[in-house]
């Protein structure tokens, strides 16, 4: 008789298995015991396999959430595959055209050669006759006349030829053109694309949204929220040095990239650390005295009139906040961060943004 893992819902055979081989849960039953399970025993063992059940569907939600980004960056993909095969045959088209023209041209010319030969014989001839028929005019007469007529040739050539030439030219500018703004479109595209998660697994996608959207003080949060689970101390509430020196390079890069994107350059810890740089102080870990600090800090806008802000008072606004206002609720050794900024220029530093 089969028997369903009360986690996953998996069948299985009981005393054939002891764990369950998609969840992993312990299926080994109980051994007996002489007057039955005790209830309070049975009451806990209820909660504990509820708890693993809400860890099991929470698990299987973010498999999906997962495999649907996986599909949706899938799909950019073969759009972007799609658009750049079109590219390529496009100029693949304009190659053929260009050889075209230059073929054409080619017979063109060799068309009107043919037919300058044969008009410079049919003058040839005519002069002959002339030559014949008026064999008692001055020779200055003959002259003008064929000087005349091999101009009036000349003239007709080079105007046949400029009309053919412009004509190739412009044809040929306007499928440059066009072919420029299709890879022009294409680039946008993908520069446009955004790297919102990390290879340690960590998912951006909500402080994408919230810069994206001009949301700045949730954005604020977003970022202290995401560092403190970064670098595993969300219960704690606030990083130490070391989890400052220690922060993973690329998570660090994506904060930043997406921070000074949105805000065209206003925000973000590279803005904040060359603001930093430029006061005096020096990204190697130590701080860097009060005269810069505050100097600093007046030029972000975190102090006014000698005067820290506090929390409430900070501004989340891109027309009226100072270059290098935001991000600033990370929390360093519970305080928001001051003393040890210079330990985030650092890291900043030896992570190369």
């Amino acid at each position: 008789m089969m028997a369903k893992c009360p986690v996953c819902e998996t069948e299985y055979t009981p005393n054939e298995v002891e764990t369950c081989s998609v969840c992993g849960y312990d299926l080994t039953p109980y051994p007996p015991i002489i007057g039955g399970i005790p209830s309070g025993f049975l009451e806990k063992e209820k909660k504990r396999i509820a708890a693993a059940k809400r860890v099991w569907q929470l698990s299987q939600s973010q498999v999906e959430s997962a495999q649907l980004m996986v599909s949706k960056v899938q799909s950019q993909l073969d759009e972007m595959t799609r658009k750049i095969d079109g590219f390529t045959q496009s100029q693949s088209q304009l190659e053929s055209q260009i050889e075209a023209i230059a073929s054409q041209l080619q017979s063109q010319s060799q068309a009107i050669a043919s037919q300058l030969k044969s008009q410079n014989e049919a003058i040839a001839s005519q002069l002959q006759s002339q030559n014949e028929a008026i064999a008692s005019q001055s020779q200055s007469r003959l002259e003008s006349q064929i000087e005349a007529i091999a101009s009036q040739s000349q003239s007709r050539l080079e105007s046949q030829i400029e009309a053919i030439a412009s004509q190739s030219q412009s044809r040929l500018e306007s499928q440059i053109e066009a072919i420029a703004s299709q890879l022009q479109s294409i680039t946008e595209a993908v520069a446009d694309t955004p790297i919102v998660s990390s290879s340690s697994g960590f998912d951006y996608t909500q402080l994408h949204r919230l810069l994206k959207s001009g949301q700045w003080k949730a954005a604020d949060q977003e970022t202290a929220k995401m560092m403190l689970a970064v670098a595993g101390k969300t219960q704690r509430g606030y990083l130490g040095e070391n989890d400052i020196e220690n922060f993973p390079c690329e998570d660090l890069r994506i904060i930043d990239g997406l921070w000074v994107k949105h805000s065209n350059g206003l925000f973000g810890f590279s803005v904040q650390k060359q603001i930093y740089i430029n006061c005096g102080g020096k990204p190697d870990g130590s701080y860097p005295g009060d005269t810069i600090w505050y100097r600093f800090a007046d030029e972000v806008g975190w102090r006014v009139g000698g005067s820290w802000l506090s929390s409430k008072d900070y501004t989340f606004s891109p027309g009226s906040a100072k270059r290098g206002h935001l991000p600033f609720t990370i929390r360093i050794d519970n305080w928001v961060y001051t003393d040890m900024y210079s330990s985030l220029a650092h890291r900043l530093v030896t992570c190369s943004i």
